[in-house]
């Protein structure tokens, strides 16, 4: 896979199966690579790689777009990509791959964490999943990314689903720290998540971020404050919606945990 191996890598790549193909009616040819990963969110943050590249999106499920010489596919744990040798090839290669992926087990749809996002202002077909950075950040990586368009601002917000409140807890903090350094904390919003920050900064853009037990919310943009700040209420309304039940459940065990039984093994019965 030569310099793309570390893309693949970094989403726990398995395996490989590849095929060429020559045209029947054409000289052209085209090749099949079939990538298989660990789960379909995996495959998801592969495929998700180069979307910002796509030159729109063809009706192949789960998901599939084509760019300047290719046809990708996400489907369930699979990655597809469907790569051609001939010029204006892109409807044979969109036949062959919807061939491939038709031949596959049903798929899970995009990963539930994206329910949090607000539907309205999303734009279709923009979410994806990031292993290595959100926002050109490091420490926001392994994030769930989606892109919104308010009045025709433009703005990019990220779901991370850390492995406890306190590692949700540092990524905030780390954040927080990184506008600190390089710009300016504005007012918080009363009110959001559990701890929250907003601020500016000239190169990295305004920012609205937040946490909710152990998920962290972002949303960034270049444009007017409030847009974003609207944003990360709506996300906020549903992320509560969603867990309010787990949550209230879970403190109240916390509360009250049950007694320990002390007598031997032998008594328990």
């Amino acid at each position: 896979m030569g310099s793309a191996s570390a893309d693949f890598t970094q989403y726990e790549l398995i395996d490989i199966t590849a095929g060429k193909y020559v045209g029947t009616a054409s000289p052209g040819f085209a090749t099949v690579e079939i990538f298989r990963f660990p789960d379909f969110v995996k495959a998801f943050g592969a495929y998700s790689m180069r979307k910002e590249a796509a030159r729109g999106f063809v009706p192949i499920e789960n998901e599939a777009y084509v760019s300047k010489f290719a046809v990708h596919v996400w489907r369930g744990p699979f990655y597809i990509r469907v790569t051609g040798g001939a010029q204006n090839a892109l409807q044979s290669l969109t036949q062959l791959a919807s061939a491939v992926a038709e031949r596959m087990p049903p798929a899970p749809a995009k990963p539930a964490v994206f329910a949090f996002f607000p539907v309205d202002a999303r734009v279709p077909n923009s979410e994806r999943y990031a292993a290595d950075k959100g926002f050109g950040q490091q420490l926001l990586g392994n994030s769930f990314q989606a892109r919104f368009n308010i009045a025709g601002d433009i703005m990019d917000g990220l779901i991370i689903p850390a492995a406890n409140k306190a590692s949700a807890a540092k990524i905030l903090e780390g954040y927080r720290a990184l506008y600190v350094r390089n710009g300016k904390l504005l007012d918080p919003i009363p009110n959001l998540g559990e701890d929250n920050f907003t601020a500016e900064d000239r190169f990295l853009g305004r920012a609205v971020a937040f946490r909710i037990d152990r998920f962290v919310i972002a949303f960034n943009g270049y444009k007017e404050r409030q847009k974003l700040v609207d944003l990360a209420v709506a996300t906020d309304a549903r992320i509560l919606g969603t867990i309010r039940k787990q949550l209230v459940n879970r403190d109240k065990a916390a509360e009250n945990p049950p007694e320990q039984d002390t007598r031997p093994a032998w008594m328990r019965r």
